[in-house]
């Protein structure tokens, strides 16, 4: 396919493109790049983000996809509380590295999770990509408590994770969405390079 073809096809897809995505776009867009700026209302778009998603990836059959969303909406209450008052003394959460020994640790529980939601989404259902989409299921959980717990690490895993989605939803013909996880890939990079400024202010 040659490059005209290429941006007719997207001009195409983003001219289809329903009003929901529109909507999962914008607010996801605003959602990171508030997260990368370490901005607390990061989380309330984070949440109508995932609601109007869960929507969405029932509909394109994304079913790991779709209780992913039902997770984050979840967590996006729980990550707004905590860095308000996850601190010890009840204030405002700081950025914190990890160790070796805990990423590895995430890791391990992102592949045992993934193993049985992909064998269970192949098996037992009509998913699409079933073994993609629950790499990204497993580990984007992980990650997401990571972001919670303002674990900076967790940019390197949402590098892996929006890279991984890409391809997954592009697959799926949601053209604009695969293009929304490419700049999410690149606000991860950045949003790294942010937390990493200020952890060693």
């Amino acid at each position: 396919m040659n490059l005209s073809v290429l941006m007719n096809s997207l001009v195409e897809a983003f001219a289809n493109t329903t009003f929901i995505e529109w909507l999962i776009f914008g607010t996801a867009m605003i959602y990171v790049a508030l997260a990368a700026i370490e901005n607390v209302w990061c989380w309330l778009f984070g949440i109508v983000s995932s609601i109007l998603s869960v929507y969405l990836c029932y509909s394109g059959q994304l079913f790991l996809e779709s209780g992913l969303q039902v997770f984050y909406v979840a967590v996006g209450f729980y990550g707004w509380y905590e860095w308000l008052y996850g601190s010890p003394e009840k204030r405002n959460l700081t950025i914190q590295n990890s160790s070796l020994k805990q990423i590895t640790i995430y890791i391990f529980i992102s592949c045992i999770l993934w193993i049985p939601f992909g064998l269970i989404a192949n098996n037992y259902s009509t998913q699409a990509l079933p073994y993609l989409d629950a790499f990204i299921t497993a580990f984007s959980i992980v990650a997401t408590w990571m972001v919670a717990k303002k674990k900076i690490e967790n940019w390197l895993f949402w590098i892996v994770i929006d890279a991984a989605a890409i391809i997954l939803y592009a697959k799926r013909d949601f053209y604009l969405i695969a293009f929304l996880y490419l700049i999410y890939t690149i606000l991860a990079g950045l949003g790294y390079i942010s937390w990493k400024k200020k952890l060693n202010a």
